[in-house]
């Protein structure tokens, strides 16, 4: 079992780097496109900036799960050395779920903003596509940050060593 979750988890991690480096290509070509029609031509594509804004969305849910992933969130580290040593396998499994247990309310919070917009059918004006679809990217980004935190929590070996600054 622990071997499909490291599976599972490795697929998503590599996934999500994809899918969130062709986002920021699309950006960088949507915003490219637009300076240089307005620097050549003297207008920039319509709907370009609308556009980028759409695939930062997915890129920025992407690099969550990719932080979430490779333990580069920011967290306070004011308090490790509260719990005991003994304790600390103890207090990292509950972080792990306390973790996804946040992280699930948010994309059920997601899911009904994303149901909501399906249901009015709600359009963006400027490029006339339905928005539920771009949303998407909130629910569904949290709920694989989800899923790997309570894999983590299950095996804790499985936990990425955390990247970052010193404080």
């Amino acid at each position: 079992m622990k071997r499909i979750a490291t599976a599972v988890t490795n697929g998503i991690t590599k996934a999500e780097k994809v899918f969130a480096f062709i986002a920021f290509l699309l950006i960088l070509g949507a915003l490219s496109a637009d300076v240089i029609g307005r620097e050549i031509a003297g207008h920039g594509v319509f709907g370009a900036v609308k556009f980028a804004v759409y695939a930062l969305i997915y890129c920025a849910m992407a690099g969550f799960g990719v932080a979430t992933a490779t333990g580069s969130h920011l967290r306070p580290k004011f308090l490790d050395k509260v719990v005991p040593d003994a304790l600390t396998p103890v207090a990292l499994r509950l972080g792990q779920f306390a973790s996804a247990a946040i992280l699930v309310m948010l994309a059920w919070a997601g899911l009904t903003f994303v149901e909501l917009g399906m249901m009015l059918e709600e359009r963006d004006v400027t490029l006339d596509v339905l928005i539920w679809p771009v949303q998407l990217a909130i629910p569904l980004g949290f709920a694989l940050s989800a899923l790997r935190h309570v894999i983590y929590g299950i095996w804790l070996d499985l936990l990425p060593v955390e990247q970052g600054v010193a404080e």
